[in-house]
């Protein structure tokens, strides 16, 4: 395992014991991507002490590590006896955003992400995500933010605090806390063929085909009225958000699976509800056209059988 720590946020304290004893609020945001890897952190911290630092990883410079930081004015500081080093904010609050991996913080076993963050300590003693400072975080906001193809299987921390699961969302709230670790598992969605997140999704119609080659065609057959859609078919979104036009689009498709499953999504109502959009199908041998609804709280799609004996 990385022996990096995986977030240390690290305060300079006033002299006051007013000012020492405000604390500071934390909120850190990891948006989980699709390859169930890699992410896009967000991390605001609020404080009134005088100046903070952030740790970074030894051997990366900031504009590596950050795409985003406010203030824009740091002091980049080496550490000599430490595997990692440090930028410094003249000022307690600051916000950040970074993109990287889990790569040395996950396990995968039996189809299973396990994330556990790292515990290897400071010399100061400090691990796992910590504030290099005495009284630790006031208040401290842990969210998750897992994309549509994964579901949260189980989290813990060695912190007292409280946890939600809101659909993909998992949140961990605690204050006057310290030193947390955190072990979170996931995996992959059992995908359903007829799916769609907030949407009931009906089976209008079907069709056989003989090739797996296949081309989809789409349209409004209907009158234009800025109709904007998007098509899935099985786990793939073919096209996203596009407007509906009386010339046909047409696009390729290899099926590899003997049941696949399109659907249409509305991605607004137009002028003239619901959406509809004429979906053709073509496998060389067998042509069909099938007229498909949807408004933003259904969805209707076609089955393609697949028989290639």
């Amino acid at each position: 395992m990385n022996k990096t720590p995986f977030i240390i946020l690290s305060f300079i304290a006033f002299a006051t014991i007013d000012a020492f004893s405000q604390g500071y609020e934390t909120d850190f945001i990891r948006y989980l991507n699709e390859d169930g890897i890699t992410y896009k952190d967000y991390t605001r911290v609020e404080s009134v002490r005088s100046n903070s630092w952030h740790y970074i990883e030894k051997g990366k410079s900031p504009n590596q590590v950050f795409s985003f930081t406010s203030p824009r004015e740091f002091k980049f500081q080496p550490l000599l006896d430490e595997n990692y080093n440090r930028i410094q904010f003249e000022q307690g609050s600051f916000s950040l955003i970074r993109e990287d991996t889990m790569r040395n913080e996950l396990i995968f076993k039996n189809g299973i992400y396990t994330f556990q963050n790292d515990f290897s300590r400071s010399k100061d003693g400090y691990y796992g995500v910590s504030a290099a400072v005495t009284e630790g975080f006031k208040s401290f906001n842990y969210v998750w933010v897992f994309p549509d193809n994964f579901e949260v299987l189980n989290y813990e921390c060695n912190r007292e605090g409280s946890w939600k699961l809101i659909d993909n969302t998992l949140s961990f709230t605690a204050q006057h806390v310290n030193n947390l670790l955190f072990k979170i598992s996931y995996k992959n969605r059992e995908t359903l063929p007829l799916y769609l997140k907030n949407r009931n999704v009906i089976l209008k119609d079907s069709i056989q085909v003989k090739n797996r080659a296949i081309t989809i065609s789409i349209w409004d057959d209907s009158q234009i009225d800025n109709d904007v859609i998007s098509i899935k078919l099985n786990d793939e979104w073919i096209v996203k958000y596009l407007e509906a036009k009386a010339e046909r689009i047409s696009f390729k498709y290899m099926l590899t699976k003997p049941e696949n499953f399109i659907i249409l999504r509305a991605d607004n109502i137009g002028k003239i509800p619901p959406n509809t959009t004429a979906v053709e199908i073509d496998d060389g041998l067998t042509k069909k056209i099938i007229v498909l609804n949807s408004d933003l709280g259904m969805s209707e799609a076609i089955k393609i059988d697949l028989n290639t004996e």
